[in-house]
């Protein structure tokens, strides 16, 4: 997300590069996404689809799918539950109750992963 200041400053009409360096940054850092990192600690197991973060691991090379979630946030608080109770598929209902959270269905007849 790019910061307000900057955002401002571009629609009192400042040029970018003026921009840029009155923030001390750069485009590159501005627009760095860390969840598009698979190797990061805190996006490990999960990935990005359109608007939603599936959790998923890979055990004895079968994929399993562990739900979706609407914020990146909520699906890093269910995989570091699921981490806990060692991966058990059937305690995903469990630990998003006790949460919180729910869960976003699939397209395929609005059922949860």
């Amino acid at each position: 997300m790019i910061p307000i200041e900057i955002t401002e400053d571009l629609r009192n009409g400042m040029g970018l590069e003026e921009c840029l360096i009155k923030h001390n940054t750069n485009l590159k850092s501005l627009l760095y996404r860390p969840y598009y990192d698979k190797y990061s600690t805190e996006s490990k197991y999960i990935e990005r689809r359109g608007q939603n973060y599936y959790i998923k691991k890979k055990i004895k090379k079968k994929t399993y799918y562990f739900g979706i979630y609407s914020t990146l946030e909520d699906a890093q608080i269910v995989r570091d539950q699921l981490i806990r109770v060692g991966w058990e598929q059937n305690k995903v209902n469990i630990i998003c109750e006790e949460l919180g959270i729910q869960r976003v269905p699939s397209r395929n007849e609005q059922r949860y992963y």
